[in-house]
């Protein structure tokens, strides 16, 4: 079984389109599979998009939170009541493609115990970024290589697949980012603690609607927290 978890927070328009073709890829394939939605107290109705999706569809359970609490926290949050044996994470905005995921449990398949989306390998792309956010994205995968020695071109992709028993053996406390660096600090204690990593190539491609959750704060918490990993070894 595999689990799909998905944070919200004013996803609305992106997540009645989503949902119905992350549930024909589990029909396409034979995967038997749920989805779970974090939803951060979207005031756009999100959550209440979702519980109409649930009478039409069997396999999603919603989590309702009573404010933003972060992507992280909602990622935990997900993992913690996930009952499937892959664990994905998935973005909200349409950024990740569904017909992807048979990819990522092929590889899984073949031994890994991570398999991340990658923007940056051969056949990976990004569409409708400026380049400014390019540069940026590049400048923070670069910067957490070099200084935790991470041996991964895409440290900073959210679309990607665990193991359940990796998520079970990791001590999640240890996980101490809510914002992006969350990504980069599963990958650091994944490497830590042993296990499998690989990539797949992914074409990422920008929202199209709603508004992007990444701002300087993100930007300046995620070189924070990169150099604290640092620092710490």
């Amino acid at each position: 079984m595999i689990s799909i978890v998905i944070p919200t927070y004013n996803e609305r328009e992106n997540i009645r389109v989503l949902i119905p073709r992350t549930i024909a890829i589990f029909e396409e394939n034979g995967f038997s599979g749920e989805i779970i939605v974090v939803d951060d107290g979207s005031e756009d109705g999100t959550a209440e998009e979702v519980e109409m999706l649930t009478k039409n569809y069997g396999n999603i359970r919603l989590i309702q939170r009573g404010k933003k609490m972060g992507l992280g926290s909602a990622y935990k949050t997900g993992f913690k009541a996930a009952k499937g044996d892959i664990i994905f994470e998935m973005d909200a905005d349409l950024s990740h493609d569904p017909l992807e995921i048979p990819n990522f449990i092929k590889k899984i398949e073949e031994g890994n115990d991570l398999v991340i989306g990658s923007r940056y390998i051969k056949e990976g792309d990004i569409k409708n970024w400026s380049y400014l956010r390019i540069l940026v994205s590049k400048t923070a995968n670069y910067m957490a290589n070099r200084l935790l020695k991470l041996d991964i071109n895409d440290a900073t992709s959210g679309y990607r697949a665990y193991k359940k028993d990796i998520l079970n053996k990791m001590d999640m406390d240890e996980i101490k980012s809510d914002g992006y660096a969350f990504q980069v600090e599963m990958v650091y204690f994944t490497r830590k603690n042993g296990f499998r990593i690989a990539e797949i190539p992914i074409i990422f491609t920008e929202r199209r609607s709603g508004l992007s959750k990444l701002g300087y704060k993100e930007v300046f918490d995620f070189f924070k927290r990169v150099l604290e990993l640092w620092l710490s070894f």
